[in-house]
């Protein structure tokens, strides 16, 4: 089974009607003390038709929870959002 769900604080957006593009910062599961950092970058890839309309709410600072899958595109792993929920 191909299924990931993850919540994350929007960081950028992109809503350029070729290509919709999110990422999300979301909280590291173990804090290493050596680094600054409490979150992690993360990707976000979708299909405009699919959330065309869930987009229209969604703005910098949101709070937002993914359901997914992962994709292997060019030797690189991206999270393929199919629902997308505000906060």
């Amino acid at each position: 089974m191909n299924f990931i769900a993850i919540i994350g604080i929007v960081e950028k957006l992109s809503k350029n009607i070729d290509d919709f593009k999110l990422t999300i910062k979301v909280e590291k599961p173990l804090l290493d003390f050596n680094d600054e950092e409490w979150y992690e970058i993360v990707d976000v890839d979708f299909d405009k038709e699919t959330l065309v309309n869930e987009i229209k709410e969604v703005s910098p600072g949101t709070i937002i929870g993914v359901k997914g899958h992962i994709k292997n595109i060019n030797q690189q792993m991206h999270l393929i959002a199919e629902r997308i929920q505000v906060f």
